[in-house]
């Protein structure tokens, strides 16, 4: 990019402009002024209903561009043209109209409208860019014609190169200096006009240090028409379009040697730049208009001021260091640059970077400073927020990288600590090198096509894949790679892409031995699906047979059998959390009065009572939740009756307040296909002794409590030391228990997503209470479980 669209992009970007909008339709004006000015956020527009309005704006206001419809309500828009043009020929006016056709246009453009816009085919976002562009062109013009008048009336020798070197414009002086008519010199490079020892000096430090720093100055030796040279005082700076103006002078003693700044004040204010001198009592005796519009202030506000008038005590104290410096500097340097505040006349802090020179001594004694300031504000904004980019790079736990368009890595960024690579280089080796001395042509293919899809993507910013990294060693380690394309460059052009490489070796490791895992689990369950329930039901014919045959004793027949039932128990269960690993569920709405009744018939319960208290409607998987109603009704049982059978003939379903007599369990066996599963010796017990009765309850948590549902029994409860154990498999306190049932309820809720606790119930017992349960609306009769 040369300096010049450097510097027109910049303007582009920062400087106000105030257009005038010109219609005689009030609606379609205020529409055009509101749609300017949210198109760009630096336009500022002021509004005209006619031509008179207008010329009156034009006479009070600054403007840049007038914006005009064809139709106004004394004239039409060229007649507006024709009035501004006679007392002003460069304001940019935009022709922007709904009633256009081909015979306006071509008039409008014979009268030198700056542009030609139909309203109907443009939008307002294309208009701004137009005026802004208009504006930026007009000024730029501005500045370059202000800046030849000021090298014309010059004495000193001015010359204006662009941004290749070559010539735009020398006045007089500057030609004769060289002995050339100043024509001979337009479109010549600078190298003309110096021996060729010169040049390399010029090329590879004045031009950097220009570019780089704004401004140099120095002596140097001219090269003369006639080949004779002669040693000149020369100083280079930029323009606001990136050009260079070139003050020379013919050195012909040592009283025109000195440099006095003051000399060059018409060029100065040409340059755009803020300009200062300041005298040996540290007063302000010169600023250029642009230091006082950055200031501001008026000039003659300023001159005279001590530099504290617009510096703070931090700035002051930095330029006096420069200063005591530079004089007790023992090299030919004679420049410092620092930071200063400068404060404006309405109290806004700018900073900014003082380029600051002496003044040439007089007699050896001090006589002030000349410097050149500018605006770094947004800069230092700018390096402020990369330095925070930087911070975060560099504390991120995982690898950073960069690539350019062609795959060759631009930066790397090790994770926090580390001062190698994942991949075992130092930073410094991998940039340069291609992407492929880290990664193999496989990965690379799948990079690619991800970077594909993201640049034909208005959607995908981002993008993810698993890949292996390639040690300096040539171990390949496993990475999740994150990328993301870099912004484009101003003409649209992909400038590569950035990644955060993530090791995910102990991931891989731990899917590995879950897969692994979950094998053994599967064959664990198909030995105990198939062998142990073939040997359970070949024992349970045998039992049969034994009772229909053998002169047996009933107690020892109803032992093994009760002993069956177990092992009938223990196998679901383990069944149960052996295939738990599957996360698909099918959520429904299940009437939970309903579903317990249900749970509560298909448990051997013996002399309990079910109570329920709920009548709610909760989003769950029926089959899973279900197996949780059964396994803490038959957790109730298990820990809280001696005798699951000894009154199975009294059982109960309570509804609130109200017994509804079900039938006796006798008769729910035939019903349902069970056999009993209680424990003969336990049950004669309970008949002889009256065994226990347990209620179960199940009932609806308060908002209050976390909403959801509890099951609670009102038996001899669990200790509070071991509550948080109860959920574990293999825990039971239980004869007989199988440690499970808890255990399956906890990874049943868990994959529903509530949460289970257990506390004291409100009768004694143990309570479950379960939180986090989705609610849903009760249906109508005849929609199922919404009865």
């Amino acid at each position: 990019m040369k300096n010049r669209d450097k510097y027109r992009h910049e303007s582009v970007s920062t400087e106000p402009v105030r257009v005038l909008c010109v219609d005689g339709d009030p609606e379609r004006l205020a529409e055009t002024a509101d749609a300017l000015e949210r198109a760009d956020e630096a336009i500022e527009t002021l509004c005209a209903a006619g031509e008179s309005d207008a010329l009156e704006r034009l006479a009070e206001t600054d403007i840049d561009c007038i914006v005009s419809e064809y139709e106004l309500s004394e004239t039409d828009g060229l007649a507006l043209l024709d009035d501004i043009r006679a007392a002003d020929e460069d304001r940019p006016f935009v022709l922007f109209t709904g009633s256009g056709s081909e015979a306006i246009a071509s008039e409008a453009i014979s009268a030198g409208v700056t542009d030609y816009l139909r309203r109907d085919a443009t939008e307002y976002a294309t208009l701004a860019d137009g005026v802004r562009t208009a504006v930026d062109t007009s000024r730029a013009d501005l500045r370059r014609r202000r800046q030849l008048r000021a090298m014309e009336t010059a004495q000193e020798g001015i010359g204006l190169l662009d941004g290749d070197g070559r010539f735009v414009s020398v006045n007089r002086s500057y030609a004769d200096c060289y002995g050339y008519d100043p024509v001979d010199l337009i479109g010549e490079h600078w190298k003309r006009l110096y021996p060729d020892d010169e040049t390399g000096h010029g090329r590879n430090v004045i031009v950097p240090t220009v570019m780089a720093e704004g401004d140099w100055y120095g002596e140097t030796t001219g090269l003369r028409s006639d080949g004779s040279t002669f040693v000149e005082a020369r100083s280079l700076s930029t323009t606001g379009d990136g050009d260079l103006i070139c003050p020379i002078q013919e050195v012909t003693d040592e009283t025109e040697r000195g440099r006095d700044l003051e000399r060059y004040e018409t060029i100065i204010d040409a340059l755009g730049d803020p300009v200062y001198t300041v005298d040996s009592a540290g007063r302000y005796t010169f600023v250029n208009d642009a230091y006082a519009e950055m200031a501001g202030y008026e000039k003659d506000e300023i001159i005279g001021r001590h530099v504290t008038f617009l510096l703070d005590e931090a700035s002051v104290e930095r330029g006096s260091d420069c200063v005591r410096s530079l004089l007790s500097d023992e090299t030919a340097e004679h420049k410092r640059t620092y930071e200063i505040t400068v404060e404006t006349s309405d109290g806004e802090p700018i900073r900014c970077e003082d380029h600051l020179s002496l003044l040439p001594l007089e007699d050896g004694r001090y006589r002030g400073i000349a410097g050149v300031v500018r605006d770094i504000t947004e800069r230092t904004a700018r390096e402020r927020e990369l330095e925070r980019y930087e911070t975060l790079l560099e504390t991120i736990p995982d690898e950073v990288y960069a690539l350019d368009d062609e795959g060759y890595l631009t930066r790397i960024v090790p994770p926090i600590n580390a001062e190698l690579t994942t991949t075992g280089y130092r930073p410094e080796e991998l940039v340069g090198e291609h992407v492929s001395i880290i990664m193999d042509d496989d990965d690379i293919a799948t990079a690619e096509a991800e970077i594909r899809a993201l640049i034909h993507s208005d959607e995908r910013e981002h993008a993810s894949f698993e890949m292996e990294t390639i040690t300096a060693d040539g171990e390949r380690v496993p990475n999740e790679n994150h990328i993301a394309l870099l912004p484009r460059d101003e003409d649209g052009r992909i400038q590569g892409t950035v990644g955060v490489l993530r090791d995910i070796t102990e991931r891989k490791a731990r899917e590995r031995e879950l897969k692994a895992q979950n094998e053994r689990l599967d064959r664990f369950a198909g030995i105990v699906s198939h062998d142990l329930r073939n040997s359970l039901n070949v024992a349970q014919g045998r039992l049969e047979t034994a009772r229909e045959t053998c002169d047996c004793a009933v107690d020892d027949l109803e032992a093994v059998a009760w002993a069956h039932d177990r092992m009938s128990v223990l196998i679901e269960s383990i069944l149960t959390v052996a295939r738990e690993r599957d996360p698909s569920m099918d959520i429904e709405s299940v009437d939970l009065a309903l579903l317990a009744e249900d749970c509560w018939h298909h448990v051997e319960t013996g002399a309990v009572t079910l109570r329920i208290e709920t009548d709610a409607v909760v989003r769950a998987d029926r089959a899973r939740l279900a197996q949780l109603l059964e396994n803490l009704i038959r957790n109730a049982v298990e820990h809280g009756s001696t005798s699951p059978d000894s009154q199975a003939r009294q059982e109960p379903v309570e509804h609130g307040s109200t017994r509804s007599q079900r039938g006796s369990r006798a008769d729910d066996a035939v019903e349902h296909g069970s056999t009993s599963r209680s424990d003969p010796d336990s049950s004669e017990d309970a008949v002889e002794h009256g065994g226990p009765t347990i209620t179960v309850t199940v009932g609806t948590l308060g908002e209050a409590a976390g909403g959801g549902f509890f099951v609670a029994d009102d038996g001899p409860g669990i200790p509070a030391d071991e509550r948080d154990r109860v959920f574990e498999s293999g825990y039971s306190n239980a004869d007989g228990g199988t440690g499970l049932g808890l255990s399956i309820v906890d990874r049943i809720a868990e994959a529903h997503g509530w949460t289970v606790t257990v506390t004291d119930g409100d009768d004694g017992g143990a309570r479950f209470e379960l939180t986090g349960v989705e609610r849903a609306e009760r249906r109508g009769r005849g929609d199922g479980d919404g009865e």
